[in-house]
């Protein structure tokens, strides 16, 4: 089974309860947009990996809900992030207990953002084809090679899960994983994005005023591109905001980007 409709997700979600474990992948589109438009949901437990088409189908999502807020099922997720942002967007709430396998890579000493596919040939000796990677999943019917793709993108998840796991029993790293899976687990980065926006910029300064521009025009810019539903980078770049918040920058540079910035407001 592969595609599959409300009632067989109500056995998957039975299975899964037995499991104590279920795979977690989301395919979506993020191009032309603030907020990621959902594509596919796919989920895997031991015996089995399905997704489902929330373009195609109408999804009840209140087994996906029972599914990713049972406290007894653990949800195995790599690079978890985005798909944490996307699940929240819908539930204003965060999946519990969460792994992310590329957290607890870096446990074991992997490098930060080591791929899935990485992971895969590594513990499991298995080769992940990631040439549709980065294809615009809105395009339907869905062809045989985007299935496989977004089935093998969840389908390895539990396995793989096990495997490090065995290793990072030795490695005693339970204060790390806590600590990490905190952090990506925390409500406040996906909830407060219009205030935090300016932590995701690389901005060093000694100087107070510098830092509270950089928090205002970021938080402007992030408040746009929100009603706008675009990326902020299309208001205005990154490179652009840390001109205006340099003190030492030309006025009439620190002008023609206002201008811009509030050409969008």
């Amino acid at each position: 089974m592969l595609q599959i409709n409300n009632e067989q997700l109500k056995q998957f979600y039975e299975k899964c309860q037995k499991d104590k474990l279920i795979g977690i992948d989301t395919e979506f589109y993020r191009v032309n947009s603030y907020y990621p438009k959902l594509c596919l949901i796919q989920l895997s437990n031991t015996s089995e990996s399905i997704f489902l088409d929330p373009i195609n189908e109408e999804i009840n999502f209140d087994y996906i809900k029972k599914v990713l807020f049972n406290t007894k099922i653990k949800k195995i997720l790599h690079a978890a992030r985005q798909d944490i942002e996307i699940f929240y967007n819908i539930y204003k709430k965060i999946p519990r207990p969460l792994i992310d396998t590329q957290i607890c890579l870096l446990a074991l000493g992997y490098p930060h953002s080591t791929s899935y596919a990485k992971a895969c040939s590594d513990f499991l000796n298995v080769k992940i084809n990631k040439a549709n990677q980065f294809i615009d999943w809105r395009s339907r019917p869905l062809s045989k090679d985007r299935v496989l793709y977004a089935i093998n993108d969840v389908k390895y998840l539990i396995p793989l899960y096990k495997k490090i796991n065995k290793k990072l029993k030795l490695k005693k790293k339970e204060s790390f994983l806590k600590s990490s899976h905190r952090k990506i687990s925390n409500i406040n980065i996906y909830s407060e994005r219009i205030d935090r926006a300016w932590e995701r910029l690389k901005f060093r300064t000694n100087s107070k005023k510098e830092l509270n521009d950089l928090k205002r025009f970021s938080k402007i810019r992030e408040k746009i591109a929100m009603q706008k539903d675009v990326p902020v980078k299309r208001i205005i770049t990154d490179s652009e905001i840390k001109l205006i918040c340099r003190i030492k920058v030309k006025k009439d540079v620190k002008k023609r980007i206002l201008k811009k910035l509030h050409r969008n407001d």
